[in-house]
């Protein structure tokens, strides 16, 4: 039966193989690039994660020994373990085999060699590439943002190509229905019918998906090469990493198309097998001519050729319904992308952008040096146009508190209870929990005193008196309560990694605001409590707390000098990015060369941001294009094969009177509906999405109205309309060039 009937079929219905050869090569193509450009994305983030922060997966600190580190390299999951010293200490930087698991074997792995489970640092922004993601973040499902809108992305695409591949593979079946008949008569079985129809599918897919899956590999290797030009142009220093593929991508991508290859030819290949033989014989009834409910709303609209445009919408809903649900796919695979990354921009400015004109100008980092080294504080405040400046340090620090030191708020919303242990250690009679350091200049320090209302001195700390909600897990207006009672008037500060070295401070006052820097709290661990000190302080504590961190940071603000940092500069005043800019180069001059520095100002910075956001909307604007030529390629695929489909019905029109004008203009509304259906269906879609994107991100939803990406939405609308309306240009400009007079003969003249 393949001999005499398979291959002659497929040498003799050229026209029809071809269709389906040329959808599984353009699907092949799209799946392979899409899954390319997928992985190269996902990669150049992970070796850009590793080139800045290093290549690990955990960092334990503490007093380490050789046998300490034979303990952790003999643990059964770790891969290796690379020893430094760091502040006094020793530091394993891990990695893992397994690195789905990190949050439970660290912990363990500490146990191990005596440290506690605060001693682990994780490298967060590494594992959750690898999708592990911190189990005691309120807010960690955030690092799936990103993967679910590629996925949702990627299962819309697969789903449009197996309707390309499907309206293809069901043209090429229908045109078998006399010989499918034929063979039942001549004996043949439903299986063996739908194992030949399978093998004819095999047998014209196999090599366009070869070479299509090749050409996507080409293809994605193009489009990374465009976006790092992009990308390069957009932002400066970014790395270089080379465009790779993976035997896994490989794999996802024969796995793809060979999955939409079956699903799209079994379907087809099922309905024909079902058919009874005098069922085959006779044929189907013709398309477009089966009796359907009218179209009122059409016929009032645009006439008779309304009526009639929706009668063979509602006649061939089946066959349209291939392209209907592609286009509507791609504009909500575009529309998803789009508004995530509209709102995403909308969170970074607010919470971040429109914040920091209130906490800094200029930021400076002085590289590998203690604050108590740096000589340059006085030259800084004396530069003209430096309305504040301010000097610090950070250092890591614990401390132990009792029950009875809490306030009686934070107790009654349940206190440490369900605290995780990588934050908050119990011990008998309270809890250690970590106490991070700021160590201020001394004038820096004295002008927060008197603004929190302190009592003023340099030989104690003020205490940061607030802790978060935990069960609140709105990042954007916080719900805090007093920490302490503010009866104690001295505090002991322990070094972090071993608590048994401790150092007691006077406490000088408490705060319910920080100092104005650019930093950031209670972020990840929502029980640190911020001791701030002043430098004099800290040159006498610092042998016994240590844990200092390597660079000194200098926070500036412009304008007239004398006014301070906590008297907010005039609207009028704003400096601007020249100013900020020659001011970056007056520091960087009274600095000197003595130091190695780094300086950013928050214009600039914002600059850079919205350059990086556009560039990125770029790339991925080139990805959602791509997503929308699947829909398109579906409406071409269904519109121009009506030409042969509906030349019967035309002639039958044409012969009642109907002139050529009004089939034009029946097309016209066809096209109108069969590309504004999925428009209107997928606007509100859209819009319950950004919705929900906003109340996630803790932001007003009126907020958005501003903000829409109307533009880039409405750009891929008119091409939807454009293109299906130059499909339908095409078809109907083919169908009325036919000899029509020859469709009213018998069926068997085709």
């Amino acid at each position: 039966m393949w001999k005499e009937y398979s291959r002659d079929d497929i040498r003799y219905n050229r026209a029809s193989s071809m269709s389906v050869m040329i959808a599984v090569f353009i699907s092949a193509l799209l799946l392979s690039l899409l899954c390319s450009v997928l992985y190269n994305t996902w990669n150049y983030d992970v070796v850009r994660v590793k080139t800045k922060d290093g290549d690990y997966h955990a960092r334990l600190t503490g007093t380490l020994t050789e046998d300490d580190v034979k303990v952790i390299q003999n643990y059964a999951n770790v891969e290796s373990v690379r020893v430094h010293e760091e502040d006094g200490g020793r530091t394993a930087d891990i990695r893992l085999r397994d690195v789905s698991s990190a949050y439970e074997d660290l912990p363990k792995i500490a146990a191990l060699v005596g440290q506690d489970a605060g001693s682990v640092t994780y490298h967060e922004e590494l594992l959750n590439l690898f999708l592990v993601v911190n189990p005691n973040r309120p807010d960690a499902m955030d690092a799936y943002a990103v993967p679910v809108v590629f996925a949702g992305a990627a299962l819309c695409a697969c789903f449009s190509l197996i309707l390309i591949i499907h309206h293809s593979f069901a043209v090429f079946m229908d045109e078998k229905i006399h010989q499918i008949g034929i063979l039942s008569t001549a004996g043949a079985s439903p299986g063996q019918i739908r194992t030949v129809l399978l093998q004819e599918a095999s047998a014209l897919s196999a090599l366009p998906a070869a070479s299509g899956i090749l050409l996507g590999i080409g293809a994605a290797a193009g489009m990374m090469a465009w976006i790092d030009q992009v990308r390069d142009r957009a932002l400066s220093g970014t790395l270089d990493v080379p465009f790779s593929y993976h035997p896994l991508v490989l794999c996802a991508s024969l796995l793809c198309v060979g999955a939409a290859v079956i699903i799209s030819a079994w379907i087809p290949a099922g309905k024909l097998c079902r058919m009874s033989p005098v069922e085959a014989i006779r044929g189907t009834e013709e398309k477009g001519l089966k009796k359907k409910k009218e179209s009122y709303l059409l016929g009032r609209l645009f006439g008779i050729e309304g009526e009639l445009a929706g009668n063979a919408l509602k006649a061939r809903k089946r066959s349209l319904r291939t392209a209907s649900f592609s286009l509507t796919f791609s504009l909500l695979a575009f529309g998803f992308m789009i508004c995530f990354f509209s709102v995403s921009s909308l969170s970074t400015q607010i919470s971040y952008f429109d914040g920091s004109a209130s906490e800094w100008d200029v930021m400076v980092t002085v590289k590998d040096t203690d604050i108590e080294e740096f000589d340059r504080t006085e030259g800084i405040r004396n530069l003209p146009g430096v309305r504040d400046a301010a000097v610090y340090q950070k250092a890591a620090a614990r401390r132990f508190v009792t029950e009875a030191e809490l306030s009686g708020e934070f107790l009654d919303t349940g206190g440490f209870e369900g605290a995780s242990e990588t934050y908050v250690t119990p011990e008998d009679g309270g809890w250690l929990i970590n106490a991070p350091v700021w160590i201020l200049d001394d004038a820096s320090f004295l002008q927060y005193c008197e603004q929190v209302g302190a009592e003023p001195g340099l030989d104690g700390a003020v205490i940061l008196n607030q802790v978060r909600d935990d069960t609140d897990p709105n990042f954007r207006i916080r719900n805090v309560f007093p920490y302490l009672k503010e009866e104690q008037e001295t505090a002991v500060l322990r070094c972090a990694g071993q608590e048994e070295t401790a150092a007691g401070i006077r406490v000088l006052g408490y705060a319910q605001e920080p100092p104005v820097l650019r930093e950031e709290y209670q972020t990840l661990d929502y029980y640190e409590m911020i001791h701030i000190l002043p430098v004099s302080l800290w040159e006498k504590i610092e042998g016994e707390i240590g844990g200092a961190k390597k660079d000194t940071y200098i926070r500036v603000f412009a304008g007239e000098a004398g006014e301070g940092a906590y008297v907010p500069a005039p609207e009028e005043e704003e400096p601007t990015r020249s100013e900020l800019e020659s001011l970056e180069a007056d520091l960087a001059r009274v600095i000197g060369d003595s130091y190695e520095i780094e300086s950013e100002n928050r214009i600039d910075e914002k600059e850079a941001s919205d350059s990086a956001y556009r560039a990125l909307m770029t790339i991925m604007g080139g990805f959602c294009v791509l997503l929308a030529m699947i829909g398109i390629g579906n409406v071409f695929t269904n519109t121009l094969s009506f030409a042969r489909e509906r030349k019967r019905e035309m002639a039958r029109y044409l012969s009642v009177g109907m002139t050529p004008q009004g089939i034009r203009k029946m097309f016209c509304v066809e096209a109108l509906v069969l590309a504004g259906r999925p428009v209107l269906i997928a606007l509100p879609v859209l819009a319950v999405i950004s919705w929900l994107f906003m109340r996630t991100a803790y932001l007003d939803p009126a907020l958005l109205f501003g903000h829409m990406p109307v533009l880039p939405v409405l750009a891929l609308v008119l091409a939807d309309f454009a293109f299906v309306g130059l499909a339908y240009y095409i078809g109907g400009r083919t169908l009325l060039r036919m000899n029509l007079a020859d469709a009213l003969r018998d069926e068997t003249v085709q």
